[in-house]
């Protein structure tokens, strides 16, 4: 926790945790992984992936990203649909 009981973004997001970053914010009202990981293959703003402005990160077995241009994204793509409402 931080001060003030604003609670502290995680560095990191994977695809499921991602999603459930969004609702907890109340960025998007429902998406799944399923739906980030279509949005990561089919937006041509998708900010992650090789020849894009950041990189995924491997950690264990898991595909990470950096968790402040991940939220930026869904902030500055309201309409950006995974196949879900």
């Amino acid at each position: 926790m931080v001060s003030g009981g604003e609670k502290r973004l995680p560095p990191v997001v994977t695809f499921q945790s991602g999603a459930q970053l969004l609702m907890d914010l109340g960025i998007r009202k429902h998406i799944t992984h399923q739906g980030i990981r279509h949005i990561a293959d089919t937006h041509p703003d998708w900010q992650f992936g090789k020849g894009r402005p950041h990189p995924y990160w491997k950690v264990a077995n898991a595909v990470v990203m950096d968790t402040e241009p991940f939220l930026a994204f869904f902030r500055d793509h309201p309409q950006a649909s995974g196949g879900e409402s």
